[in-house]
């Protein structure tokens, strides 16, 4: 049984024992809720307004990419971001990204799917990629929010989870500034090995400023890819909220 495995069964243990409580709004939860109560995952809804289809960006016209696109197109063709890094949504990601809460992989993965699923490119789809850790974190927090949430986006469209990164550096963009965060090294990521000429769905939980995914693709477009589309659960516009 994996870590993983390990620190969900010993969380569903605890919670036959123990009443559960949101870590939302700290109310106690039934016996149908998972994660949130049902209250709080009533506040998790889609972004609102426009945004870049190349990057996820705030715009106020989504008819076409955004200026920093303009400038300096991504490696992605396209970008979904399902909702804004804040309120309950901010509390379930954190708590997956975190808390060693696995069992909001789940809905959240469901909402980021359903989305990915209404876009055009959506049925061109060979696999899906996770944006992987690095391994030395992965000894202290073994679980990973972005394979966790690939999981349940496979689940949901069909396609196969491929580990096709390796992630290069201890930097960590968690609680960094914009500027640190676009200093991120061009290295940070290498493929695997030759992709293919396949379509990935690259999966991350929260994009900021962009350029983990920017990192991640160009390597994959090195690597051989033939188009490379990009899911996040959230859009965090402030990084100054994202802890």
């Amino acid at each position: 049984m994996s870590a993983v495995q390990t620190g969900g069964a010993l969380a569903a243990a605890i919670e036959a024992l123990l009443p559960g409580t949101c870590p939302h709004c700290d109310h106690p939860l039934n016996g149908r809720d998972r994660g949130l109560c049902g209250s709080c995952w009533s506040l998790t809804v889609p972004r609102a307004g426009g945004a870049c289809r190349r990057c996820g960006a705030p715009t106020e016209d989504s008819s076409g990419p955004c200026l920093v696109c303009l400038q300096t197109p991504p490696p992605q063709s396209a970008t979904v971001a399902w909702g804004e890094h804040d309120g309950a949504l901010r509390t379930a990601i954190l708590a997956l990204k975190h808390g060693g809460r696995d069992d909001f992989a789940e809905p959240l993965g469901a909402r980021l799917a359903a989305s990915i699923a209404t876009q055009p490119w959506a049925p061109m789809i060979d696999c899906i990629v996770p944006v992987p850790s690095h391994p030395w974190r992965r000894l202290r927090k073994p679980w990973a929010a972005a394979e966790l949430l690939a999981k349940s986006v496979s689940k949901r469209l069909e396609k196969p989870v491929v580990r096709l990164l390796r992630r290069h550096g201890l930097g960590r963009q968690t609680g960094q500034s914009r500027a640190r965060r676009l200093e991120l090294t061009q290295k940070s990521f290498s493929p695997r090995g030759k992709t293919g000429r396949r379509t990935l769905l690259l999966i991350d939980d929260v994009t900021t400023t962009g350029t983990t995914l920017r990192r991640a693709a160009k390597a994959l477009r090195q690597a051989g890819a033939k188009d490379i589309y990009c899911g996040v659960c959230a859009h965090a516009p402030d990084p100054r909220r994202f802890s």
